[in-house]
C-alpha cells in the first residue's frame, strides 16, 4: 500500500463527483482508479459517496403519499397567509 502526502488525495476528492458521475475521460479514470485501489481511506470514501448518490436518486424518485402532500400544502397556505397578515399584503 502506498502512503500518500495528502495533496493528491484532496486532489481526488475535488473531481470524486465527476469519476462517480462517469464525467471523466479514459484517462481521468484510470488516474482515479489507480489512486482508490491504493488509498483505502480515500476508497471509503468514495464508496460512501457512491452509495449516498445512489440513494438520493432513488428517493427522488418516489412520491410522497397523497396525505403528506395535502398536509404539506394546507402548512404552506397556512404559513403564506401568516406572512400576508404580517406584512399586510
Amino acid at each position: 500500500m502506498t502512503r500518500h502526502d495528502g495533496a493528491h488525495c484532496r486532489e481526488l476528492l475535488e473531481e470524486l463527483s465527476r469519476y462517480i458521475d462517469g464525467e471523466m475521460d479514459a484517462r481521468e479514470r484510470r488516474s482515479i482508479v489507480t489512486h482508490l485501489r491504493r488509498c483505502p481511506c480515500c476508497e471509503e470514501f468514495a464508496d460512501s459517496l457512491r452509495r449516498t448518490v445512489v440513494l438520493c436518486q432513488q428517493a427522488g424518485k418516489r412520491r410522497l403519499p397523497a396525505d403528506v402532500r395535502a398536509r404539506a400544502r394546507a402548512r404552506i397556505a397556512e404559513l403564506m397567509a401568516e406572512s400576508s397578515r404580517r406584512t399586510g399584503t
